[in-house]
């Protein structure tokens, strides 16, 4: 049996490293933690968390994260000062009304995730709690998700997705029309989405969108096409919360329950190997232009090898990505009834096999 405790507070360590709860007794326990908030955000602020909109989810985890910054800067203040001698009795008195405010957030937001068979999915993988969980859920719609793929390029997770800014992007779209022509032919346009690594139909909407926000009538100008193409090809929340989820499986990776940590040490290894091997020699020497002598990556570039810190990322990013591929498929099946119609196909070393997502379909 899951032991009685504070349903949030206990999810989480000193440093916020998200901790999922054991399988026994899963899902129940979830939904008896959410009613057990909702009925006391009811009695003290007659607020009911479980009717809060994505909207909402995603300002309080943008919210959860801030705070919890200023609550760990006020805390190293206080504990500068303390050593001090100093008094630190007003930052304490702050710094104590911050982490009421964090819990709080943290319990609505496992409101959010337990309440959705996604949510518990989550939070039953070691190194995922609430705040992440929701996070994901928030910010991820299914019905423009029809592959994992989408929800990658969304994240900022596939390298082949730049950012082009408006220096870059007004010179592929002129070089691309060669000329003083204002309005883009449908040729024209699929050349530059294809230049600049976009689906052409996607892009499309992303200009016709940005062109009805300005109001500025036609929307296949060549001004509307470098503007909507400058921008940042991604979201940078759902980036953010990406990354922190790639943090925590590494904080977990030695825990005998952890999953993902585990696929992240493999990855490390193999990268390693490979770097030591000369394979990554040639991206080396293009980064090897773009860094300064006295980097410390500069050393590792110089050699024909990619730094430990670019292999550390590396590493993350795969067992963030499989991740990412099983939550899609477990959403797919809760959402739609069915499979993803494209499920993800491990391709490692020359080698293509199907991982099944851990824990589910859930007792």
């Amino acid at each position: 049996m899951v032991k009685a405790q504070d349903p949030v507070t206990d999810t989480f360590g000193e440093d916020d490293e998200e901790f999922s709860l054991s399988m026994t007794n899963m899902r129940s326990f979830q939904l008896e933690m959410v009613n057990r908030i909702t009925k006391d955000a009811l009695d003290k602020i007659g607020a009911n968390p479980q009717g809060m909109s994505k909207d909402e989810i995603r300002f309080l985890v943008s919210s959860y994260y801030g705070v919890q910054e200023l609550r760990k800067l006020l805390k190293n203040r206080v504990s500068a000062l303390s050593k001090q001698d100093d008094p630190a009795s007003m930052f304490s008195f702050v710094s104590n009304g911050i982490e009421i405010t964090e819990k709080n957030i943290q319990k609505f937001l496992a409101v959010a995730s337990g309440q959705e068979v996604i949510g518990q999915w989550a939070e039953s993988i070691r190194g995922i709690g609430p705040v992440i969980s929701a996070g994901l859920l928030a910010h991820i719609d299914m019905n423009k998700a029809p592959t994992v793929g989408h929800i990658w390029r969304f994240a900022g997770l596939d390298p082949t997705l730049e950012w082009l800014g408006r220096e870059k992007s007004s010179k592929l779209v002129s070089d691309i029309m060669e000329g003083r022509a204002s309005e883009v032919t449908d040729e024209q346009f699929v050349q530059i989405a294809t230049a600049a690594n976009r689906k052409a139909d996607t892009f499309m909407t992303q200009v016709q969108n940005f062109a009805d926000s300005t109001g500025k009538g036609s929307y296949l100008t060549k001004d509307n096409i470098v503007k909507t193409l400058s921008k940042r090809p991604w979201n940078a929340d759902l980036k953010l919360i990406c990354w922190k989820l790639g943090e925590s499986f590494v904080k977990v990776s030695n825990h005998p329950e952890d999953i993902y940590g585990k696929v992240y040490q493999a990855r490390k290894l193999l990268e390693t190997q490979n770097n030591e091997s000369g394979k990554y020699a040639e991206q080396a020497a293009v980064k090897l232009e773009r860094v300064g002598r006295s980097t410390d990556a500069y050393k590792s570039y110089v050699l024909g090898k990619l730094p430990p810190a670019h292999l550390h990322a590396r590493a993350k990013r795969y067992a963030v990505k499989l991740f990412l591929a099983h939550w899609h498929h477990v959403n797919h099946e809760a959402s739609f009834g069915t499979p993803p119609p494209k499920p993800y196909i491990l391709n490692q070393e020359g080698h293509t096999h199907y991982i099944a997502p851990p824990n589910w379909p859930m007792a």
